[in-house]
């Protein structure tokens, strides 16, 4: 009786032990699964290497863990082939790298679509954005809610990234962007004053971007300066419409030119602006002023002259949405009038009594 207890006992010891050794494994295998090395994309290589380290931390703690459970001789001379280490954040410093401001190294698709797209909008509100009315109301409702969309899904973007995620980080703003035309071209007696509101967010940017790691380092301050400033545009849109717009357009059509310019060029101008709209943790960058971005920052001012200068000369007298035009008069002499004589007598009739001119003497 003893020995068949000692028996069971040992019995349901190794049982234990191997059910424990295939659990172990199998949490092996979920890492590995939820972890796999391919998550990592191109566009973060040296995260990729960290990402494998962390696994191979991890497989080897869980192999060495499971060696010292299964018999006890083991346990005092056998040691892990690598020390575990904790699993950092994933997260990085601010940086400066071209791959985390533009989203991969050199020009990539996403940078020259977004680029050329932003060069054309631009190049049509400093031209044409006061003369044109529904156009010109979509291009700015396609830029509002384009914008919006892109800093709500940048701040939210988990550290892998959406699914597709360059295609997703254009196509969904791009859809909604579209929307926020439709709209704005409807609603035009309301989107003239958010028309104005875009207008003094693009100031605010601007002013931001002056300085290296941004001019307001605050930021609640700075937060306040970015809805003030387009508070105070459209209130004032109400009372003077036509300088607002034709600032509006000029401004924001030389603001989005140089963004696109920029997206091509590389200067680091863009650091400044995710730095201010884009607050997600794996997304920091430096933003630093050189030779490039302060010729940029020069270039928006002297593009937004010549536009606003060109624009309230062409549209002279004219209101945003009303064409007047002149209908010149054809010069017609009047009329002459005939001068009226003295009228000639009637015929008299002899058996009515009538007036005698001349009396007989």
């Amino acid at each position: 009786m003893k020995y068949r207890s000692v028996f069971f006992l040992a019995l349901s010891l190794f049982i234990v032990l191997s059910s424990a050794r295939v659990i172990d494994r199998r949490s092996s295998d979920i890492i590995i699964e939820k972890f796999p090395p391919t998550l990592s994309t191109h566009r973060y290589p040296k995260r990729a290497e960290e990402d494998q380290d962390q696994l191979e931390d991890i497989v080897d703690y869980r192999n060495s863990g499971s060696k010292t459970t299964s018999t006890v001789t083991t346990t005092a001379t056998t040691t892990a082939t690598r020390v575990p280490t904790k699993r950092p954040q994933p997260t990085s410093a601010p940086s400066t790298r071209p791959e985390d401001i533009y989203g991969g190294i050199g020009i990539t698709p996403q940078n020259g679509v977004v680029g050329a797209l932003l060069i054309v909008l631009g190049l049509y509100l400093m031209v044409f954005g006061f003369r044109s009315f529904r156009i010109t109301l979509a291009v700015c409702g396609f830029l509002s809610f384009g914008l919006i969309t892109w800093v709500a899904m940048a701040n939210n973007q988990p550290f892998y990234g959406y699914i597709n995620n360059d295609i997703t980080m254009i196509a969904v703003p791009f859809g909604l962007g579209i929307l926020g035309a439709i709209i704005y071209a409807l609603f035009w007696n309301i989107s003239i004053y958010l028309i104005g509101a875009l207008g003094g967010f693009a100031l605010a940017m601007y002013i931001l971007c002056c300085k290296a790691n941004l001019l307001i380092a605050n930021v609640v301050a700075r937060a306040a300066l970015l809805v003030a400033l387009p508070f105070f545009m459209s209130f004032i849109t109400y009372f003077a419409e036509v300088y607002v717009l034709l600032f509006t357009f000029s401004f924001v059509g030389a603001y989005c030119f140089i963004v696109g310019v920029e997206f091509l060029a590389h200067t680091g101008y863009l650091a400044g602006i995710k730095s201010i709209l884009d607050g997600n943790p794996y997304h920091q960058v430096v933003y630093v002023i050189s030779k490039n971005v302060i010729i940029l920052i020069v270039f928006i001012g002297i593009l937004f002259l010549i536009s606003f200068g060109w624009q309230f000369t062409y549209n002279k007298g004219q209101k945003f949405g009303v064409l007047i035009t002149e209908t010149p008069v054809p010069n017609e002499k009047p009329a002459a009038k005939k001068e009226e004589g003295p009228g000639e007598p009637g015929k008299v009739d002899k058996e009515k009594p009538h007036i005698e001119e001349e009396k007989k003497s």
